[in-house]
């Protein structure tokens, strides 16, 4: 059996004969771990080299990335993570208010309590993350809460696309919640987002729309301070 190779500053180890998914799932993790951040080039040769693997395998593994949003190919510099813009945080908050609103609908119409109890959950996994200062399970938490908000719809087509912003997000998420104690957060609102559900629609709506725009703003500034430090360029 042939011995993993470990890959320094990665946090991770491929098998010399991984897949192509593996070295993407590899370089995935480092990017929304941080350890590599918006504006990096992502340089076939090194990463083959640390990896054990082809440099047509980086190539298949960064299309993949592409794919999701994670990695964009600039004339030049070839593939780099992606940097965040407002233009980006703009678009993605108002997609996503658009579809979540479906689920907010759906949700206050049909009042099922099943779906309220899996919410009540996630909010109370949601602020024990918090306070712990766990970024990582408290962005998955929130995933799931909007992603449950949106499965109340009932339609496979929405959750497809909700999840799709999803994954685009992540690295903005992932971003802003390692930064939080420079953006000043002190607390979560997803709890006051629970309690609007359950009122009814345009209290929930305004809740929401609430929660969405102090998340776009918190990205927007936390833009600024990766600009303002170099980090995004």
């Amino acid at each position: 059996m042939t011995a993993p190779s470990p890959i320094a500053g990665l946090g991770a180890t491929i098998r010399r004969q991984s897949t192509t998914a593996q070295v993407a799932a590899a370089i995935r993790d480092a990017i929304l771990g941080g350890r590599i951040p918006p504006g990096t080039p992502l340089r076939e040769a090194a990463l083959a080299a640390e990896l054990g693997v082809s440099r047509n395998t980086i190539r298949e593994a960064a299309r993949i990335l592409e794919g999701e949003s994670l990695v964009r190919h600039q004339m030049n510099r070839g593939i780099v993570v992606t940097e965040i813009t407002a233009e980006d945080v703009r678009d993605i908050y108002a997609a996503r208010s658009a579809v979540e609103n479906a689920g907010v609908d759906a949700l206050t119409a049909s009042r099922d309590p099943a779906l309220y109890a899996k919410l009540a959950d996630l909010v109370t996994d949601i602020e024990d993350a918090f306070a712990a200062g766990d970024a990582d399970r408290v962005l998955e938490c929130d995933r799931l809460f909007h992603a449950t908000l949106v499965a109340a719809a009932g339609s496979r087509r929405l959750s497809e696309l909700h999840a799709s912003l999803q994954q685009e997000l992540r690295l903005a998420l992932t971003l802003a919640e390692h930064a939080s104690d420079r953006l000043g957060r002190t607390a979560d609102d997803h709890a006051g987002l629970l309690e609007a559900l359950h009122v009814g629609p345009a209290k929930a709506r305004s809740a929401l729309g609430r929660h969405l725009r102090a998340g776009a703003t918190e990205l927007q500034r936390l833009v600024d301070l990766l600009a303002h430090d170099g980090v995004a360029r």
